[in-house]
């Protein structure tokens, strides 16, 4: 012990305090972000703050909302206003077709019994001793194809950078993507 105080005040003036205050403070601050942001609220036990939904557009602090129609509502938007902003565009209307929806991935426990395997789902109580299942992961519904109608549609650079962006923002194959010259268009 008496070796290890030596040691201490040894690097206490190799480095002076304030740098080792720094260091304190920085690791304090690691620790309290690895828990996350304390001042979020955890939506029903999910591990989600508000606002959160894991889709690749739209991961802003807005909350969609938990309907299907909600989540496409919410993806048109965006999509939409995101490809207003792109120079040539001009003024653009979007639909977007999805296939299945939310679902909701729960923790299993795996119990071996008698040479049998058998699946439990994980339940978890609130205060009032209501339990519900404990869920890992939720997933969107699968964006299944987008046709754009916009004032720049019959330009093929237009058309193929509105398709590449909607790629990237989706994931899904072009051919899943129509862009089409809107007829209020100025000729």
């Amino acid at each position: 012990m008496e070796k290890f105080r030596e040691t201490l005040k040894i690097v206490v003036q190799k480095a002076g305090p304030l740098r080792l205050l720094a260091v304190a403070a920085c690791g304090v601050l690691l620790i309290a972000l690895s828990w996350g942001n304390p001042f979020s609220k955890d939506q029903a036990g999910t591990g989600k703050t508000a606002g959160e939904t894991g889709n690749v557009v739209g991961e802003t602090d807005r909350e969609w909302g938990t309907s299907r129609t909600e989540y496409k509502a919410a993806m048109e938007r965006e999509l939409k206003n995101i490809l207003e902003r792109v120079e040539g565009v001009g003024r653009a209307e979007v639909m977007v077709t999805l296939r299945g929806s939310e679902e909701k991935v729960t923790l299993k426990d795996n119990a071996s019994g008698g040479g049998r395997l058998e699946e439990e789902t994980v339940l978890i109580e609130d205060e009032n001793r209501n339990s519900s299942p404990y869920v890992v992961m939720e997933k969107e519904p699968e964006i299944e194809g987008v046709v754009v109608v916009c004032d720049g549609g019959e330009d093929a650079v237009i058309r193929r950078e509105v398709t590449e962006a909607v790629c990237a923002l989706f994931q899904i194959e072009s051919h899943k993507i129509k862009v089409m010259k809107s007829k209020e268009a100025k000729e």
